[in-house]
């Protein structure tokens, strides 16, 4: 079953104007008074927490159905976002508390637009504050709507046409002057698919992407390791383990990224972070550390020759050649969430650039395919070779001392 789905919003000339995203479930089904409420609650939950297979909105504006228990939550107002617009159900009555409280939150930068408006007198309250006025085509008298459509004109909104149902229908609308039109004859909504993650998966990935930035500093990285207590014992615990014989015990992020690099801490935090969002049995992360090692030794090797060569990408590469394992999805869904160097993104998801090609090799030899070594020279081979039989050993090592 999708998590929700999509339905575009066109210009006149037929261009993406934005989406309107639809609830998707069994809530609205059932007789329980709050079902609408729950449901705009459980879609925003959807859009925000899960991995998605595809771009939610590509940039462009989304349209989110609320009810009159959504408007009047706090918690779920906080900073205006310039691509969302909260779209009022014809459900909701203009009622003095409710225009009061539209006007605020318009004021503070909210977004708005009205539902299925048939011309009813009393909605007009909501009219100054709106972005977009959604107008029912379906089964309207054409004669009232273009008499009523020239007032309409002197808002500040865009006028929607909704429910087209023909080719008609839409030059019809085109011709009585509509902003914006949106319908089964322009397109159906379609299934969102994706992957609900746990709590912990959610604050993972969030950590694995603001580490996986090219630009993190080392302020930032330390700052990001100390928000979460449990992973900054966890990093303290690995790098004063016996695995880095340090002289004197390192007591703080900070400290740890003056004394082994800014690098090192963040392949421990990602590590950390994805063996605690999953289930996956421990011979999964010893061969992603494998893996990474691998390709990080060779790349070493290399950079001697080719000094452009991130040796840290290659270890990130071969780390996160995995998630869709740890996460239970595809992995090309989980790289685009996270903001990662071009290049290992490209290493992951094309395999066309060096550390795309030395991470085919190395899970070629994994799986003991001969061609690996077909277009290497023995020296090559023997480097290859050397390195990923120390890896086997590091990797070991590491996991005996990997914090639980």
């Amino acid at each position: 079953m999708p998590l929700f789905a999509r339905q575009s919003i066109f210009t006149a000339e037929h261009e993406l104007y934005g989406f309107e995203f639809l609830y998707r479930g069994a809530r609205l089904g059932s007789d329980d008074p709050n079902a609408a409420h729950l449901a705009s609650i459980e879609l925003l939950d959807h859009m925000c927490t899960c991995i998605l297979e595809e771009n939610l909105n590509a940039g462009k504006p989304l349209l989110l159905n609320v009810d009159e228990q959504f408007l009047l939550d706090d918690n779920l107002f906080h900073t205006p976002l310039d691509n969302v617009i909260f779209e009022i159900l014809e459900t909701v009555e203009p009622t003095p508390e409710i225009v009061n409280r539209v006007r605020k939150l318009a004021q503070a930068g909210f977004k708005f637009a009205l539902d299925d408006f048939v011309f009813e007198p009393n909605k007009t309250p909501f009219f100054k504050y709106l972005s977009i006025l959604k107008i029912d085509v379906m089964g309207i008298d054409w004669a009232l709507m273009a008499s009523k459509l020239p007032e309409l004109q002197l808002s500040n909104c865009l006028l929607l046409a909704e429910k087209i149902e023909s080719e008609e229908e839409f030059e019809r609308c085109k011709a009585l002057g509509f902003d914006l039109f949106q319908g089964y004859h322009l397109e159906r909504p379609k299934p969102i698919h994706g992957k609900k993650l746990e709590t912990n998966q959610q604050a993972a990935l969030r950590l694995v992407s603001e580490l996986s930035r090219p630009d993190i500093e080392t302020e930032e990285v330390a700052q990001l390791i100390s928000l979460d207590p449990i992973l900054t014992v966890k990093i303290l615990r690995l790098i004063n383990c016996p695995l880095y014989q340090l002289v004197r015990e390192v007591k703080s992020v900070r400290e740890a990224v003056v004394i082994l690099g800014l690098n090192v801490v963040k392949q421990w935090a990602i590590i950390l972070s994805l063996v605690s969002a999953s289930d996956s049995p421990q011979e999964l992360f010893r061969q992603l550390l494998v893996r990474a090692k691998t390709l990080a030794l060779i790349g070493e090797r290399q950079a001697k020759e080719q000094p452009d060569i991130d040796v840290s990408g290659c270890f990130l590469t071969g780390i996160l050649s995995g998630v869709d394992a740890i996460f239970g999805t595809e992995q090309g869904t989980v790289i685009q969430q996270l903001t990662l160097d071009d290049e290992v993104k490209r290493a992951l998801l094309t395999q066309d650039n060096f550390m795309g090609q030395l991470l085919n090799d190395t899970i070629g030899y994994e799986r003991f395919d001969s061609s690996v070594f077909e277009r290497m020279s023995d020296e090559q081979k023997f480097a290859f070779i050397h390195s990923y039989q120390k890896s086997l050993v590091w990797a070991d090592e590491v996991l005996r001392n990997l914090p639980s």
